[in-house]
C-alpha cells in the first residue's frame, strides 16, 4: 500500500495496534492476579487466551510496520498482504490456545477443585469485561475508517472475548454462591469451542487473500459503472482481480477496455487514462492493467466463438 495515497490509513492502524498491546498486557496482569488466588479454571482460559492476544498483537505491530511500507524494487506490489499472514496466524494460535484450555478443563471436570477468593475474580471479570467493551468500540470506529484485515480479526476476537468474560463471570457467581464446582471448568471449555470455531473464519478469510480471491460483487458492480460511465468506452471484458490485503479497498485489477476501432491511438490512451483517474479517485489504494482492443474485433471474435 503506498502510505502517500492514503496518510491517514497508516495512522489509524498503527495507533490501533499500540492500545490493543497496552489493553491486553493490562488485561493479562489482572487475570494472572485473579488465577494465582482463585485457581479457576474459566479464569485460566481467558488469562491463555490474553497472552496469546499479546504475543500476536506484538507481531501484528511488526507485522502491519512492514506491511504499511509503501513498494520498493523487490516488491513492487508492495507489502499489504503480510496484514493476511498476520491474521492467519492469529487463527492458528487460538486454535491451539483452545485446544489446550479443552484438556484443562476436562481434567478439571474430572477432579473437581473448589473457588477460592471468588470476590477477586469477579471484579476482575467486570473490568476485564469494561476494558474490552472499550476496545472494541475503537476498534469498530477504526474498521470503519480503513476497513483493515488485521484490526477486523482482532475486533472479531475481542468481541468474543466480551462473551467468554461474562461466561467467566457467571461461572464464578454460581460457583461461590452455589457451589456449582463443575461449572467452571464447563464453562471454560464452552469459551474454548466458542474461540475455536470462530477461529476457522479467521483463517479462511486470510487463505481468500493470499489465494487470490476476486473482489466483492459490490465493488465490482461500483467499477463497472465507473469504467462504462467514461465517455467512449463501448464495454469491457477479461476483467481479474484479487484482494491484495489491508484494507478491504485494497486490491488488484485488470481489463481489456473496448474502444472503436476509428480511434487514435493517443485518444485510445488518454481515454484509458481517464478511466485509470476515476477509479483511482473512488479507490486510491487500487492497482490498475488495462489493455486496450478495438470494439468490432471484440464482436467477431465474440460470433467466432
Amino acid at each position: 500500500m503506498n502510505e502517500q495515497q492514503n496518510p491517514t490509513y497508516s495512522d489509524h492502524v498503527k495507533r490501533s495496534t499500540y492500545i490493543t498491546v497496552s489493553v491486553v498486557l493490562f488485561l493479562i496482569i489482572i487475570k494472572l492476579f485473579a488465577y494465582i488466588f482463585t485457581g479457576s479454571i474459566s479464569i485460566l482460559s481467558t488469562l491463555a487466551d490474553s497472552v496469546v492476544d499479546f504475543v500476536i498483537s506484538f507481531i501484528n505491530l511488526i507485522l502491519i510496520s512492514i506491511s504499511l511500507k509503501p513498494a520498493d524494487d523487490d516488491h513492487r506490489w508492495g507489502h499489504a498482504r503480510l496484514e493476511a499472514v498476520t491474521a492467519f496466524l492469529e487463527g492458528i494460535f487460538l486454535i491451539l490456545t483452545s485446544l489446550f484450555i479443552l484438556y484443562m478443563a476436562a481434567v478439571r471436570m474430572i477432579y473437581p477443585e473448589d473457588i477460592e477468593s471468588s470476590s477477586i475474580g469477579i471484579v476482575v471479570m467486570l473490568i476485564s469485561i469494561l476494558v474490552t467493551l472499550l476496545l472494541v468500540r475503537y476498534q469498530k470506529t477504526v474498521i470503519q475508517k480503513t476497513s483493515s484485515l488485521a484490526i477486523s480479526a482482532d475486533h472479531v476476537h475481542y468481541k468474543q472475548d466480551i462473551l467468554s468474560n461474562i461466561a467467566v463471570l457467571v461461572a464464578l457467581v454460581l460457583a461461590a454462591n452455589f457451589g456449582f464446582t463443575r461449572i467452571d471448568p464447563l464453562m471454560g471449555a464452552l469459551i474454548s469451542f466458542y474461540i475455536l470455531f470462530s477461529s476457522i473464519g479467521i483463517i479462511r478469510n486470510s487463505i481468500d487473500v493470499l489465494l487470490d480471491k476476486e473482489i466483492d460483487d459490490d465493488l465490482k458492480e461500483e467499477i463497472k459503472k465507473i469504467v462504462l460511465s467514461q465517455v467512449k468506452v463501448e464495454g469491457f471484458h477479461d476483467f481479474k482481480s484479487r484482494r491484495s490485503g489491508g484494507s478491504r479497498e485494497n486490491f488488484f485489477i485488470q481489463m481489456h477496455l473496448e474502444i472503436n476501432k476509428h480511434t487514435s491511438l493517443l485518444e485510445s490512451h488518454n481515454i484509458s487514462d481517464a478511466v485509470e483517474e476515476k477509479l483511482k479517485e473512488r479507490f486510491p489504494e487500487i492497482q490498475i492493467i488495462l489493455h486496450v482492443d478495438p470494439s468490432d474485433l471484440v464482436e467477431e471474435q465474440e460470433w467466432h466463438d
